[in-house]
């Protein structure tokens, strides 16, 4: 198990014909740092969905990795930190991931079914995501003293929705019927639900049921805007 890995330069080797190992990279100071970093969210990743975040422990951790926890703390100033780490990157990636399927379509109906359609696939790909999601949920609606991080991570998801529904709405000269931020919330707390539901049972929902409820709750909560 690695105790230092992240204070060395790591060097590979390849085998050459002569039986001779030759060295053909050697990672920097900051490249090891980052490989143990990486090595480490992932682990987190596993850990987390597995055991929940209070289930969890750095030493679980660590040894997922193939570290010890001196190497976690070298990098993380703990499981919260490393939890906060994780999440702002599994976040923001499909934050990405989602806002690209949407802006390559045009009418309402399409926008909303590419979106979910990427969402739905996510869950598909990676189950162990709600998990997170859920597991970020409670950890903030428990702890009073990291609720505010929290939210403020969730509220971001829901900027880009509401600016998601903003560009679809000046793109095809729609009005709302109540605000933007407000249709963002219902959009994103149908997501969350039907991701939940596929989870827990698949064969309950469609794979174009979320597309099909937001496109529907988009032409309720939406209609032409008045002729300048």
């Amino acid at each position: 198990m690695d105790t230092i890995a992240d204070t060395q330069p790591l060097e590979i080797r390849a085998d050459v014909g002569s039986g001779a190992e030759t060295p053909i990279a050697r990672l920097t100071r900051e490249q090891s740092r980052e490989a143990t970093r990486e090595r480490l969210l992932r682990a987190a990743r596993t850990v987390f969905a597995r055991s929940g975040y209070h289930g969890a422990s750095v030493e679980e951790i660590a040894s997922e990795a193939g570290f010890s926890t001196g190497a976690l703390y070298s990098n993380f100033e703990g499981k919260a930190d490393l939890f906060f780490a994780l999440m702002e990157r599994e976040m923001e990636r499909h934050e990405h991931e989602i806002v690209e399927a949407v802006g390559e379509r045009g009418t309402v109906s399409a926008r909303a079914a590419g979106g979910a359609r990427r969402w739905m696939t996510i869950i598909e790909r990676e189950p162990e995501l709600v998990l997170l999601f859920i597991e970020f949920w409670a950890y903030g609606v428990r702890d009073p003293d990291v609720r505010r991080h929290v939210a403020e991570r969730f509220s971001h998801m829901r900027e880009l929705i509401t600016e998601m529904i903003t560009d679809t709405a000046r793109d095809q000269d729609l009005a709302f019927a109540l605000p933007a931020e407000q249709l963002a919330v219902a959009i994103d707390a149908l997501a969350d639900g039907i991701a939940r539901q596929k989870l827990v049972d698949p064969s309950a929902v469609p794979d174009d049921l979320l597309g099909r409820a937001i496109a529907m709750l988009m032409a309720g909560a939406t209609h032409p805007a008045p002729a300048p």
